[in-house]
């Protein structure tokens, strides 16, 4: 019993697992997640798709990505956002469900600052939310034995948890060799926009590279230390002192 991964399922099958988590959603007792709102995408104002885009609060329209893969089937038709604010045009959620984007659900916590321990405390809170009310009526997250947890993308099977910041390195940035040095430390970075953000601000997203086989709180460690150290590298540039970055393991 189930749906079909994102890129096969049906209509009716988005159609359902909009409704699925609607009704959970309805049932979160958790005082900071509850009573929030919850808004199929088909029934936002054109104003409104695009200003909760631009925010960051909801994914983006279907790219030619999407579209190729077929995550972009019958848009924006059983696509929804749940936040934890009841009026998202004037309140900024740092609590998001995403419902069928490129997974069936993406769970995430974004807040300002530099508060790993609680972002990563809402997020466990609101999937224990989630995966109790799912329970409740006979679903659960897809997972496999050996694998993990399962994703449209095989990047993220496992733990499937990305924990990312925004920092601005932009004397480190422009070394040749950053993108390896980051991948020495197990890490992953993007543009300040995403994955498909091509234009150099001198502010990444950092985030830890691996997934499968690690447990949630070693990919948070990974992250927080290497962080540590790309910033550390940084303020030594920022100071004048040249950095032979290729010597860093």
């Amino acid at each position: 019993e189930g749906v079909k991964s994102p890129a096969t399922m049906s209509r009716s099958d988005r159609r359902k697992v909009q409704n699925l988590v609607d009704e959970c959603t309805k049932h979160f007792t958790t005082s900071n997640l509850a009573h929030g709102t919850y808004v199929p995408v088909l029934s936002m104002a054109n104003d409104q798709n695009l200003d909760l885009i631009e925010r960051h609060v909801l994914f983006d329209n279907p790219n030619e990505w999407t579209i190729a893969s077929n995550l972009g089937r019958d848009w924006p038709d059983g696509r929804a956002l749940y936040a934890n604010v009841t009026d998202l045009r004037n309140q900024t959620p740092d609590f998001m469900i995403w419902v069928n984007e490129e997974d069936h659900l993406r769970i995430m916590c974004l807040r300002k600052g530099g508060d790993i321990q609680g972002v990563f405390t809402t997020v466990m809170t609101g999937m224990r939310e989630l995966e109790r009310e799912l329970t409740k009526r006979g679903w659960g997250f897809a997972y496999d034995p050996r694998l993990g947890y399962l994703t449209s993308c095989p990047t993220n099977v496992g733990t499937t948890m990305r924990a990312s910041v925004h920092v601005r390195l932009t004397e480190l940035g422009r070394l040749p060799g950053f993108f390896e040095l980051v991948q020495r430390l197990k890490l992953e970075a993007r543009g300040k926009y995403g994955e498909t953000d091509r234009h150099y601000t001198g502010v990444f997203d950092i985030s830890n590279a691996e997934r499968l086989g690690k447990s949630e709180v070693h990919l948070i460690n990974v992250m927080v230390e290497g962080v540590a150290k790309l910033i550390e590298l940084e303020r030594r540039l920022e100071a004048g002192e040249v950095v032979n970055i290729d010597d860093i393991a």
